[in-house]
């Protein structure tokens, strides 16, 4: 494999040279609208595809600002659970990421399902979460929205959304900013750094026309020590430019295009730890190389190329045009394609027990929506349209290892792995020579397409009372093709052949509810929703176990309060929520087949209560509290595997999984944040600032084997600095204690399959040690 690497010094002067921030709106009625919110403390939101104030939208989510995002130096979207206490992220070796909402995500490894929680970026709904690893580039602000939004926001999003909103060009205003943060983690293994380099400029084109370019450059130093570092590229790092741009010819009409160009290197190494089986492969060879398992380790190894390099593409387009009745229509049209090539060594060890993971992957999307939205001020308001979307998932994959096998053992009788002929005699003939010992390949074409049709509606029956009902029409097409087992095994995880096969539905979502209005600053609100994801197809084809994965379907209840108090220096909201899922999609090993399998899990339910408290205490001192109390469990679920070494396992290595906890629910997390600034100068001022995130254990394995639980975490940030009305420096720490913690911990299938053995891998993120940083802000 080649490794590419880029200049980092090239890098950095490109996106010193590229430099602003800044926000907009369509019009200059809107424009003067968004400025007075932003002087009054008040948080606009797009949760409903249309600008109100937070405390207006009977939906619950978690707005978080770039202003926000700033002051806790979050500059991830693998990071905003520290922000949001109902999002999970459960961390990938690739740099990808798992997102749980309110204790439901995605439980599967394949390419062929889709999420559960979607993420839009701009309007555009994203097939696939990879696309969006540069999505925090010049932010706005990130709305997590909790429960089904797939009415609204595209296609699926069953468990809910992660809407994303960076700023548009600037008509008229020459202008830019230029960041930068540089991250020692001093507890990591030979003191890793973290580099992040960002800049924006704005530039006028004429009176009614803007070009907005922002582009990236990070480089992260792994968080786990490679003990192979000739064949590891661990230490993540990425770039990539955007460019928007922005033409109003008129008060009633608007062109906004935007285009991106990134790539992302690197893939992070898990770690073995807390617990290695006894008896199984692992032991011995960690042993050999040195490497003391535990909850805190933090050194890996790897004997075949370890990498992920991934190139985005894309382009949208939307135009608005105000209508004489001052009814808007809006067109969102988008292509997006991301290619990915890498490998990962599955066993992360420097033998080959199952040393190659590889794949080379195209995906590509379009989708176009046209949406009519009425406005606010009339009896009834809110908006229609139609919605489609096709997607191409093309590519190849190969796992495969050498069981640990010596090179000169392999080559013989029986494993007969690139035996040269002539191939001996009999009893020692080998009938032919192997590509490898164990293993499978695949190649996949999955298309999916959707068809929509969608409407919300509010009916404001009184001054206080208004009633809400909305109602979504969606048509799933996916066909599957796949060919198996082109390379020769001595243990095949496949059957060799071909298989294709393809599937439709036709479903209905809504919603309906009521919002009160108890005063001009308290409101009450109440729905029953009904959310859906598409069906799917496993990746691989086994004889006699079903390929085709159903859909997945959902309801909703919710009832909240939202309420402003002080003249706005006190608000407190709090929600009450109960979601059913029917045949949840869910992955599990099965032994049998040696393989992951995804099935339709029967059903779970999630309830809870989340609650917000923002406080400005006293002139210049700030609190911001968020928290969730979860219950998640599988109501029913008969079907799941069994964990290694566990009691009262039935018949087929199965047991009912019905009362267990979901992976990604924690019983309860929360977020506080304080902020004091006070003036030190004419000029400048300073500003202090801690926060603390909590959140109780937490298991990301379906199995819910012990040893893979992640006891409860308490890091503690901090930053302290002074800016004034166009720079801002700050030093800061990220879990500035070291609370060492995983980000997820799973079972090595290897000891579970052969050995019926318990042994844990590790995933690590840079949140998961102490960073300690300066950063750096400037606009002009």
């Amino acid at each position: 494999m080649n490794f590419r690497m880029f200049d980092r010094r090239v890098a950095g002067a490109s996106a010193m040279a590229l430099m602003s921030s800044f926000a907009s709106a369509n019009v200059a009625a809107q424009e003067a609208r968004t400025e007075t919110a932003a002087n009054s403390g008040v948080i606009v939101v797009t949760a409903q595809r249309r600008e109100e104030n937070l405390q207006d939208v009977p939906v619950s989510l978690t707005a978080v600002t770039a202003d926000m995002l700033e002051s806790r130096n979050i500059d991830d979207i693998r990071q905003i659970n520290l922000a949001a206490p109902s999002v999970q992220i459960a961390g990938g070796d690739d740099g990808a990421s798992n997102v749980f909402v309110r204790g439901v995500g995605t439980l599967s490894f394949a390419p062929t399902i889709e999420s559960s929680v979607a993420i839009a970026v701009d309007d555009v709904n994203l097939g696939r979460g990879n696309l969006a690893f540069g999505a925090f580039d010049d932010v706005a602000r990130v709305e997590a929205l909790n429960g089904p939004q797939g009415l609204l926001f595209g296609k699926n999003a069953s468990a809910g959304l992660l809407n994303i909103v960076t700023r548009r060009p600037e008509l008229g205003v020459v202008g830019g900013n230029v960041d930068a943060e540089l991250v020692l983690r001093d507890a990591t293994p030979g003191d890793g750094f973290g580099t992040v380099l960002r800049g924006t400029i704005n530039l006028p084109l004429g009176e009614n026309s803007a070009l907005r370019i922002n582009t990236r450059y990070s480089h992260q130093d792994s968080v786990v020590q490679s003990l192979t570092p000739d064949t590891t590229d661990e230490n993540a790092e990425d770039y990539g430019v955007r460019v928007k741009f922005l033409t109003q010819p008129s008060d009633s009409f608007e062109i906004y295009l935007i285009g991106e160009y990134s790539k992302r290197h690197g893939m992070p190494l898990a770690s073995y730890g807390p617990v290695i089986g006894a008896g199984g492969d692992i032991g011995p060879i960690l042993a050999r190389e040195g490497i003391v398992a535990g909850p805190e380790n933090l050194f890996g190894a790897a004997d075949e190329p370890t990498f992920s390099d991934n190139e985005l593409f894309s382009l949208q387009g939307s135009l608005s045009l105000v209508l004489p009745n001052e009814w808007e229509l809006i067109s969102v049209t988008a292509y997006k394609q991301l290619d990915t090539v890498s490998n990962l060594d599955s066993d992360r060890t420097s033998a080959d027990l199952l040393s190659v993971n590889f794949a080379d992957t195209r995906f590509s999307q379009f989708s176009t929506e046209l949406r009519l939205a009425i406005p606010q001020g009339d009896t009834i308001d809110g908006q229609l349209g139609a919605y489609y979307f096709k997607s191409e998932n093309a590519g190849q994959r190969n796992l495969a290892g050498g069981l640990g096998l010596p090179s000169f053992v392999s080559v013989g009788f029986p494993f007969c792995v690139n035996a040269q002929p002539p191939f001996g005699a009999p009893p020692a003939a080998c009938p032919g020579a192997n590509n490898f010992a164990l293993g499978r390949d695949v190649q996949t074409d999955l298309d999916v397409e959707s068809l929509a049709a969608f409407g919300q509606f509010n009916a404001h029956l009184t001054d206080s009372l208004t009633l809400i009902g909305g109602l979504r029409v969606t048509h799933d097409e996916v066909s599957i093709a796949n060919e198996q087992n082109l390379l020769r095994y001595f243990i095949p995880l496949a059957s060799p052949g071909s298989f294709s096969a393809e599937t439709s539905n036709t479903e209905l979502s809504w919603k309906i509810g009521a919002q009160y209005d108890v005063s001009e600053d308290v409101m009450l609100y109440g729905y029953y929703a009904r959310g859906y994801k598409g069906p799917g197809f496993n990746d691989n084809f086994i004889p006699g176990v079903q390929s085709l994965v159903t859909e997945e379907t959902s309801d909703a209840f919710e009832l909240g309060l939202r309420s402003t108090w002080l003249d706005g220096d006190l608000v407190f909201n709090l929600t009450g929520f109960l979601q059913k899922f029917y045949d949840y999609q869910a992955q599990a090993f099965d032994v049998a087949n040696q393989t992951f399998l995804v099935q339709n899990a029967a059903e779970l339910e999630t309830k809870g209560v989340e609650a917000q408290l923002i406080a400005q205490l006293a002139e210049g001192l700030s609190l911001n509290a968020n928290a969730t109390l979860l219950d998640a469990t599988f109501t029913s679920f008969p079907g799941a595997e069994c964990y290694p070494g566990q009691p009262a396992c039935g018949t087929g290595n199965t047991f009912d999984a019905s009362g267990l906890r979901l992976p990604g629910s924690a019983k309860f997390t929360s977020t506080i944040q304080m902020q004091y600034e006070f003036p030190v100068s004419s000029t400048f001022d300073a500003f202090v600032e801690a926060n603390w995130y909590h959140r109780s254990s937490i298991n990301f394995d379906l199995v819910a084997a012990p040893i893979t639980q992640i006891s409860s975490i308490d890091p503690i940030g901090a930053s302290i600095g002074i800016e004034d009305d166009n720079l801002r420096v700050s030093l800061f720490c990220r879990n500035c204690f070291n609370e060492v913690y995983p980000t997820n911990i799973s079972l090595w299938v290897g000891d579970s399959a052969n050995y019926g053995l318990a042994t844990a891998l590790q995933n690590w993120s840079i949140a998961s040690v102490r960073n300690i940083g300066l950063s750096l802000s400037y606009d002009f």
